[in-house]
């Protein structure tokens, strides 16, 4: 959210509640490896092909975001084990709450035709390559004074 100052627990209750609704209490992330084999490329697949599923890449790094409330998150939007929440609540900061907007990842795939396409981009681009590398070292050896 960038604010400028700290946030009373009375200020960030009422944004959580009121205006956010607990969004980081909605979804999940797991980092995943960055696919590297076209069985990492379709796994990626098969996931989108999923609901409420979406991959992302931030700084490098591959994640799966699986969009499912927190089972303790009351209908006002608090937090029912609050004193017992795991670590990784306690731990959450809340100057870094994505409030207002979903934040915005290197690359983002909300569906599975959408990852599909870039993937196919992306080979299409790895083939160019490939060639271009194929033709430039052709290119120097023909060229190379024969012996």
């Amino acid at each position: 959210m960038g604010r400028s100052r700290s946030l009373t627990a009375a200020e960030q209750h009422r944004i959580c509640q009121h205006e956010c609704k607990a969004r980081c209490c909605r979804y999940i992330t797991i980092k995943i490896p960055a696919p590297k084999v076209k069985a990492d490329f379709d796994e990626i697949s098969w996931f989108l092909a999923h609901r409420d599923i979406s991959v992302y890449v931030e700084s490098r790094f591959w994640h799966v975001e699986v969009r499912n409330r927190c089972k303790y998150l009351t209908r006002s939007n608090l937090c029912s084990t609050y004193e017992n929440r795991p670590d990784v609540c306690r731990n959450y900061d809340v100057e870094a709450c994505e409030y207002p907007a979903r934040p915005k990842h290197t690359l983002q795939f909300d569906t599975k035709e959408d990852f599909d396409a870039w993937w196919a981009r992306k080979r299409e681009r790895e083939r160019r390559r490939r060639k271009q590398r194929r033709l430039a070292a052709k290119k120097r050896s023909s060229s190379a004074p024969k012996r």
